[in-house]
């Protein structure tokens, strides 16, 4: 008998541990961890208006729920974050009373989200949060330029989120997603001092935006903002920097309440003490055009930064306006390119704006030695740069170089043509991207670009400056005021025995002279101001050839011709303007020779002339 109670004990505590392991794996399940995790528009990781990265002491506020099959909340709480992390283990049937049998975990539909969620960025609402609603009020200070303001200023929250329903697999947990977005509205004027200002000039310069709201209630969950009350906003100063022509440029910030009225001729920003100066910065059309997308029914929009770059000059202001992402981000896939055309690079003596209807062909190219066909035609719309067909990054890494080609007309700045031949009497432009700094899409690795430079996906303008590829080249006749003065009047000029065509090299904007030379490249001309010329070296039988109207001729060695420093000029180079200056008297004829850039620059040389 004793030995058979002793077997059934054994077997009993057997069986016992087999039910405890069972019930112990059945209660695993029960607690399945919940994972949280913050992004930016459901992008990557969220970031601030100030730093790009969460710090140690910043919480964020996340309104978790379980709702039933039909929506209903039946159980809810408040989960904090901090760096992306809740401050306390979490489970599914945390937040669901298993007790009552509507709200059983296992039950069809059940699940949970995210009713709402804010971050403070440091600041305090000026009415507390209602949990059960998400409805808070939020106050910008009207001075944001002391540092931490700006970011004590920016409130970022996100909607409610879809249902992610229940499941008790071990590997399928679930995960609560929570975008977050910026609920204010942000503005950035960067001031760059162009003529008539120096290094220095705007480093007591401040900006002050007008008619910002002031006050608003915020309703997280669906986005919602009823503003109140305005006032003047001073703005942060970011650091004095250079643009990429070495011009002085400063960037100002601030953050206001959203629904700011945004109307043509309301006073924007005012401008104070650039060396002295003050100006005031209008909304106009145009700059309501560059913002379009994010204006509603003329209202400022939560999460959009408008961008605003103003050039200033001691008599004359100039505004490009620029809508822009809240921070930079891949654009991969959708990121779409535009252009700005530096048009003073053509020509720093025109002042004149490109005008609606220029256009330029563009290439893009990963390699910088085979560019292939023209992608692109870009034209200026009125405002801004129009693409057609419409181009893209195709993703947020791959580096591109780009080069462009017009001719100036009579009537535009740019004429977009495709040809890599050049003529002569043809004013070809080629462009490439200019020196500048960019950001990589992690928001956050600056790099200077160099001119011509491959440049990395970004959701900005590229930029690209002009020049020349032709040579220009002019003639003066000049001669005494005595009695071995010559007539002059009817003269002509011919230049003779050089090449009238060529190709230009995408890659460098270098052109090649090729095919014949003209016995005469320019015919017995009585305009001999600005030809334009196809740049090449200037053989020994070119000459400049000069008939006076009663018959008289005289010819040059072009390649003889010397410049202020006495050396020989004996090629024509892209982008260069050559002036002869030629003194003519009866027993005599004296050269001066000026080699010159694009632009008027001053120098002399002389040079002897033969009879013919």
């Amino acid at each position: 008998m004793t030995f058979k109670k002793h077997i059934i004990l054994v077997l009993s505590g057997m069986l016992m541990a087999g039910c405890a392991h069972d019930i112990e794996d059945v209660m695993q399940q029960e607690r399945l961890p919940l994972i949280l995790e913050p992004s930016l528009s459901g992008a990557r990781v969220l970031t601030r208006a100030v730093g790009n990265e969460f710090e140690a002491t910043d919480e964020l506020l996340c309104f978790v729920r379980h709702v039933d099959n039909e929506g209903s909340n039946v159980q809810a709480r408040m989960v904090t974050l901090k760096n992306g992390v809740p401050t306390e283990p979490l489970y599914w049937d945390d937040f669901s009373n298993s007790a009552a049998a509507a709200a059983d975990l296992r039950t069809a539909g059940h699940g949970l989200h995210t009713f709402y969620g804010y971050c403070y960025n440091g600041g305090t609402p000026s009415t507390a949060l209602v949990e059960a609603t998400g409805v808070l009020g939020w106050t910008t200070p009207a001075d944001q330029s002391g540092e931490g303001v700006l970011k004590a200023a920016d409130l970022l929250w996100s909607a409610t989120q879809a249902k992610v329903t229940y499941s008790h697999a071990r590997d399928a947990h679930g995960t609560l997603v929570i975008p977050f977005t910026h609920a204010m509205s942000k503005f950035t004027i960067v001031l760059v001092a162009d003529e008539g200002f120096e290094a220095g000039d705007l480093d007591a310069t401040t900006v002050t935006l007008s008619g910002m709201n002031q006050s608003g209630t915020f309703t997280a969950a669906t986005s919602g903002v009823t503003a109140s009350g305005t006032t003047t906003v001073k703005m942060y100063a970011g650091e004095p920097s250079v643009t990429a022509q070495s011009l002085p440029c400063r960037a100002y910030e601030a953050v206001s309440v959203p629904k700011v009225a945004l109307a043509s001729g309301n006073l924007l920003a005012a401008v104070r003490d650039v060396d002295g100066n003050d100006y005031s910065i209008l909304v106009t059309d145009d700059i309501l055009t560059g913002w379009a997308a994010g204006i509603d029914n003329g209202l400022s929009m939560s999460g959009v930064n408008y961008k605003l770059t103003v050039t200033l000059k001691k008599q004359t202001v100039s505004v490009v306006a620029t809508l822009a992402d809240w921070t930079d981000v891949s654009a991969a896939g959708t990121g779409k390119i535009s252009f700005t055309a530096d048009v003073k690079s053509i020509d720093k003596n025109n002042d004149a704006a490109i005008k609606s209807g220029d256009s330029f062909s563009l290439w893009m190219s990963k390699d910088n030695t085979a560019f292939g066909a023209a992608v692109t035609t870009s034209a200026f719309d009125g405002s801004s740069f129009v693409n057609t067909p419409a181009i893209y990054w195709p993703n947020g890494s791959d580096s591109f170089y780009f080069r462009a080609l017009a001719q100036e007309t009579g009537s535009k700045a740019l004429d977009a043509v495709t040809s890599t031949d050049v003529t002569q009497d043809t004013d070809l432009l080629w462009a490439t991207t200019s020196a500048h700094k960019g950001t990589e899409t992690d928001g956050q690795t600056v790099h200077d670009y160099a001119e011509g430079a491959a440049i990395n996906p970004r959701t900005g303008n590229v930029p690209l400056v002009f020049r020349h590829v032709m040579s220009a080249v002019s003639v003066t006749l000049k001669t005494s005021t005595d009695a071995s003065a010559v007539d002059l009047t009817g003269a002509k000029v011919s230049l003779t025995n050089l090449y009238t065509a060529g190709t230009v090299d995408i890659a460098t904007g270098a052109v090649t002279a090729c095919g014949s030379k003209a016995e005469k490249a320019v015919d017995e001309t009585t305009v001999y101001d600005n030809l334009i010329m196809v740049p090449q070296t200037i053989a020994d039988n070119a000459k400049m050839v000069i008939t006076l109207s009663d018959g008289t001729t005289y010819s040059l060695q072009l390649n003889e011709c010397t410049d202020g420093l006495d050396s020989p000029v004996a090629e024509w180079e892209s982008g260069k303007r050559y002036t002869y200056t030629i003194s003519l008297k009866k027993e005599g004829i004296r050269l001066r020779a000026l080699v010159q850039d694009w632009t008027a620059k001053s120098g002399s040389g002389n040079a002897t002339l033969d009879w013919d």
